[in-house]
């Protein structure tokens, strides 16, 4: 199979984890693509022409992240990300689509600052941001009740490890992004998870390169 990803650092980390939680790493090509690039072949595989996407060996794709992760989680038997049923796979589920609503606004804010700082529209940027503190405040009540792993707070590490990266950068673009914003202020509960988490081996074994 191959990846189809965007080569920004942190971007794919969730796929990554499900790829090696799954132990799958030899069965996937990542594949470097900016979908942006003229010429680029993406759509053919996925009209909507965002990464990540999966080819499989048929030439078939999977596309959307929480679609790729699922798929992923059915072929291994190891422990499932995704619960098989009830109030657990619910709440896994929320939770997955929580994070990724908090990688989606940073992204949405990322791309605004690629405009000349005056044409950037604060109103867009600071819709986003509030959408990441308000998600990461609904993760710090949630933490304490974090218990193995599933893909909700694999997602979670994904999100916070993305937002955690690219605020520097993206505030340097920007005159409307707080260069001093931390994540983990007033959010210990979701600190100490996130530390706990994060060091598992899964998210320590990169399979992409930049």
């Amino acid at each position: 199979m191959k990846l189809r990803y965007t080569p920004i650092a942190n971007y794919v980390q969730t796929v990554e984890a499900v790829i090696n939680h799954a132990g799958l790493r030899d069965r996937i090509e990542p594949v470097r693509t900016r979908p942006f690039d003229p010429g680029i072949d993406l759509a053919d595989y996925n009209p909507l022409g965002t990464v990540p996407t999966l080819v499989r060996p048929d030439g078939s794709a999977i596309y959307g992240g929480l679609v790729i992760y699922e798929y992923l989680d059915s072929l291994h038997d190891a422990a499932p990300l995704y619960p098989a049923a009830g109030e657990a796979r619910w709440q896994a589920l929320r939770r997955a689509w929580l994070a990724d609503g908090v990688f989606d606004a940073m992204v949405r804010i990322i791309v605004e600052a690629w405009e000349k700082p005056d044409e950037q529209r604060q109103t867009t940027i600071a819709r986003n941001w509030l959408k990441i503190t308000r998600g990461l405040d609904a993760l710090e009540k949630e933490a304490p009740s974090f218990d193995g792993l599933d893909i909700g707070q694999a997602r979670a590490v994904g999100a916070i490890s993305f937002v955690a990266l690219k605020i520097a950068p993206t505030a340097a673009a920007s005159p409307h992004v707080d260069p001093t914003f931390d994540w983990r202020a007033g959010r210990p509960a979701l600190s100490n998870w996130f530390d706990r988490l994060s060091g598992m081996e899964i998210f320590q074994e990169p399979l992409i390169r930049l």
